[in-house]
């Protein structure tokens, strides 16, 4: 799944990629996609599956590359897919949800979010036989869409519960962040304008807990687009984001109150914080897409840059964190997108162990298995390296 599991730390226990293995990493194979591959792919049962901006859902032998099945016209594919129980999730910015089977790519239901024109950034979340989905508007928020976290049956894609992001469940609040979620069954995503912040809620019923916004709106467009990380600081669960006006912030998980706040960068609409943070059990790993563009890492106590690699394109992706080790892609949205890299760093003082050019922007988040690393570009291309 997105992030490799539900703590969204981008450090799942499946990644043992070390820094000696990523100063020799190399192309095991690409395969090529129809339009931008945004999302991170993810890896299960000897596959890797990933979606497309045009619309294309694909899975590839993890070990070779070759194709296993594909299905086209599924509407554009912004997310990671989500793989539970022998099956392929995928959410589309058409406003659809669909289960395959991961074997041999056969349909199994589709959902359709309510809505005039609803669009789902977010990535979809297993939990508890409930697949949880945020729904926001198309880019531009034209229409404004009432902003949602809905909860589908995982087996047959029926509706369970829907929970507004705004109290009247009006337009505003669009969800395009992706849920982490406790061992207690606590949920937290990001949430659009006008609330710009963050919201607490129960995964199996949708009940709010509580709810912060990180500024008044203002009609600026602030988003939290990023997913919450949850970590643990002096014996307290907690939950660590930052938003698209750079600033980042660590709260009490079971209060909602800030713990530390940390204005980094100065960003923008669709810049700023949007990657998801990592963290590795030790330190924090920001992606900052406004100057200074590059990767932040800071102290979980009091949020303290202990170091900066700064790049020369903004960074969109969300990092992975291995034993020792950093991957991240890089590359515009707006722009030159015909520039980008993949690039692994020491998380000891974030020097460069390993760089590949991809030509091409690479907004993708990677997702790491093993020694093995996935990660796609804005091209279509779907890259897989391993130690040489």
């Amino acid at each position: 799944m997105y992030r490799g599991d539900l703590a969204r730390d981008g450090h799942p226990p499946a990644a043992t990629l070390n820094a000696a293995q990523a100063a020799r990493l190399k192309v095991a194979w690409t395969a090529h996609m129809s339009g931008a591959v945004d999302g991170s792919p993810a890896v299960s049962g000897g596959l890797v599956v990933a979606g497309s901006q045009n619309g294309e859902l694909a899975a590839y032998d993890e070990r070779t590359g070759a194709l296993s099945w594909k299905r086209s016209g599924l509407g554009p594919i912004s997310g990671s897919p989500a793989i539970s129980d022998s099956r392929v999730f995928a959410a589309t910015l058409s406003g659809h949800v669909r289960a395959f089977g991961l074997a041999e790519g056969r349909e199994i239901w589709d959902w359709k979010a309510p809505g005039a024109q609803p669009a789902l950034w977010s990535s979809p979340t297993i939990y508890g036989g409930l697949l949880l989905i945020g729904v926001g508007s198309q880019a531009g928020d034209q229409p404004l869409e009432s902003g949602r976290v809905v909860a589908l049956d995982v087996a047959s894609g029926r509706e369970r519960w829907i929970a507004c992001a705004m109290t009247d469940c009006g337009p505003g609040g669009g969800i395009w962040s992706t849920p982490s979620i406790d061992a207690a069954g606590r949920a937290y995503v990001g949430v659009g304008n006008p609330i710009d912040g963050i919201l607490a809620f129960e995964a199996t019923t949708g009940d709010r807990l509580w709810q912060y916004s990180f500024y008044a709106d203002g009609e600026r467009d602030l988003d939290v687009g990023a997913s919450p990380v949850l970590l643990e600081v002096a014996g307290r669960e907690a939950v660590a984001v930052g938003s698209v006006a750079g600033i980042f912030k660590l709260f009490d998980a079971a209060t909602g109150n800030v713990v530390w706040s940390d204005d980094l960068v100065t960003g923008g609409a669709v810049h700023g914080l949007i990657g998801s943070p990592a963290y590795d059990g030790a330190s924090l790993y920001v992606p900052s897409a406004s100057p200074l563009t590059g990767i932040f890492a800071l102290r979980i106590t009091d949020g303290a840059v202990l170091w900066r690699h700064q790049t020369d394109l903004p960074v969109y992706s969300s990092p992975a964190v291995a034993s020792g080790v950093l991957v991240v892609g890089t590359g515009a949205v707006f722009g030159d997108t015909k520039a980008g890299s993949v690039v692994a760093l020491s998380i000891a003082d974030g020097h460069i162990l390993w760089s590949y050019n991809t030509h091409s922007a690479a907004r993708s988040s990677p997702a790491v298995a093993g020694s093995l690393v996935v990660v796609g570009d804005s091209s279509g291309d779907l890259f897989a390296f391993r130690p040489a």
